[in-house]
Parts: structure tokens; C-alpha cells; sequence
């Protein structure tokens, strides 16, 4: 089967299966060649709606090309619209941001950051073979964004995160969205999406997922500075669905915030105010 159909194909499942609604999202799936961002497996395979490994370290998986039934939900929450400034948090292979330069148009920018120097490079080749020489692959620390080309319309993390890092509220414009997988401790990991209201962080939509955890200097937390207080539930004995999420900066926390919430989880940078589904 040709790619074009392969491409064609992959759109049409993704509806099906109610993971992509959006013309634009879908144009942009029908318009990337996936194959050529995974060249270590036959064609028919890089279409299969599954994530794929593509660097393995310690015996573990340290970076893959994530599913695209998620990918497709994430665009969607993410909104990109022509000419946004658009920031991604984890380049892998490369075939998120190329998505995400359809979505931006030529009028846009997409700067991608990448901690691996090998997937970089290979991020880079597979971008410019395909014609996006326009996206900037840049090597560094997720967790610092990349403010020289700041601030963005959006930014999408393609990453496991248990926080949301200072430099992504700073290179995040007012009134723009963030989306990001994220573990703070409730409900599993969940793609959040988020619009941005000032020194507020609003939830518009939320998915289940699984990602590897963003690699880079920093770690995860320590339980001792994370701060958790449940209203209706004792956390880690009820399992319940999160329904919204209200984020601030945790030294903007205000106590009317976390008293309508049913669990406030604090990690240093940002507090998380959390209504479960009843």
C-alpha cells in the first residue's frame, strides 16, 4: 500500500474511533509521512494507532513516537491555529512538531526542544527530508522552554511531567494554551490542556495517557515538598476520575482557590487545584 493511502487510512481509523474531529488536525495527519520520522520499521507498521519505541537506555525506554490516537487528542486540546508561535517540549523523532507546523502554517513558528543530542540530529535529518526545514530543533533542557524565540501561543509537552516549570508560565502568552501530560499524584497521568487567564492555569479538556517522564537536570519532587489536602476523598484510597484543574503558581496560591477544590496538590512551582468527577 502506498504511504499517501497509509496516511489516508490512519485519518480515517482515528475518526472512527472518535480520537480526531478537527478538519485541520486531520489535514495535518494526512499531509506527514509518519513512516519516514520511524524509518526503523516497514511502512504499515509506523501506521498502526501505537506508540513505538525509538531509543532504549538501562534496559528501559527513554523516548518514543507516542501513539497517534493521543497525538490527534492532544492537537485538539492544544487548538493551534495559522500563525501561531508554538513551543514543543520534547522532540523525539521529530513527527509531533512536523503535525504541529502544518497546524501553525507558514505564517508560525514551531521551535521543538530536545535534552538527547542523537535524537536532535535525527529529528533534524527526518524534518528537512520532509520539508520542514523551518522548524527549530534545539538541543537543551525542557524544563528552561527556549525563551529566545519566546513568548508562544502555545506549548505542548510530549512528555510526563509532575509540575509545570516557571519558564513555561513566563513563555507562555496571557490567554494561550499549554497542554502536558502530567503525574502530580491524582488520578494517574492525564493530558491536561489548559488556557491561560492571567496567573491562572483553566483546564479545557483532560485525557487519559502514558508518556515517558521528561528527562533533563531536574527531577521530580520530593514527597516532603509536595503538599496534598483532600476535602471528600483520602488520597490514594479512592480511585476517581479528575474532572478540572485550576493551576497557579504555587507563591500566587490564594486559599480561595484551594478551598473549592476537592485535593490541592503543591509542587514547587505550581499548585494544582483538583474537582474530581462525583
Amino acid at each position: 500500500m502506498e504511504d499517501a493511502q497509509l496516511r489516508e487510512h490512519l485519518v480515517a481509523d482515528l475518526q472512527r474511533a472518535g480520537a480526531l474531529q478537527e478538519a485541520a488536525v486531520a489535514r495535518a495527519f494526512g499531509s506527514v509521512p509518519r513512516h519516514r520520522f520511524i524509518p526503523e520499521v516497514d511502512e504499515e507498521e509506523a501506521y498502526a494507532d501505537r506508540a513505538i519505541s525509538i531509543k532504549r537506555a538501562g534496559g528501559e525506554t527513554v523516548a518514543s513516537i507516542s501513539q497517534p490516537s493521543m497525538l490527534a487528542r492532544m492537537l485538539e486540546l492544544a487548538g493551534v491555529r495559522p500563525g501561531n508561535r508554538v513551543l514543543e517540549i520534547g522532540t523525539g523523532s521529530g513527527y509531533n512538531a512536523a503535525l504541529l507546523a502544518e497546524l501553525a502554517g507558514p505564517h508560525g513558528l514551531v521551535v521543538t526542544v530536545e535534552v538527547e543530542p542523537d535524537l536532535v540530529q535525527r529529528a533534524r535529518i527526518a524534518l528537512d527530508a520532509c520539508g520542514y526545514e523551518a522548524v527549530r530543533v534545539v538541543l537543551g533542557d525542557g524544563h528552561d522552554g527556549f525563551a529566545a524565540q519566546g513568548p508562544y501561543d502555545r506549548i505542548v509537552v510530549s512528555a510526563q511531567a509532575n509540575d509545570i516549570p516557571a519558564a513555561w508560565w513566563r513563555q507562555l502568552e496571557d490567554g494561550g494554551r499549554i497542554v502536558v501530560p502530567l503525574d502530580i499524584g491524582i488520578g494517574g497521568e492525564y493530558a491536561a490542556g489548559f488556557t491561560r487567564d492571567g496567573n491562572e492555569l483553566r483546564s479545557v479538556g483532560i485525557v487519559q495517557c502514558l508518556f515517558v517522564a521528561l528527562r533533563g537536570e531536574r527531577r521530580a519532587a520530593p514527597a516532603e515538598n509536595v503538599f496534598l489536602r483532600a476535602q471528600h476523598v483520602r488520597y490514594g484510597t479512592e480511585a476517581r476520575a479528575v474532572k478540572s484543574i485550576v493551576a497557579v503558581p504555587t507563591s500566587d496560591a490564594s486559599s480561595t482557590l484551594l478551598e473549592q477544590a476537592d485535593v490541592v496538590v503543591a509542587q514547587p512551582e505550581t499548585t494544582f487545584a483538583v474537582t474530581l468527577a462525583s
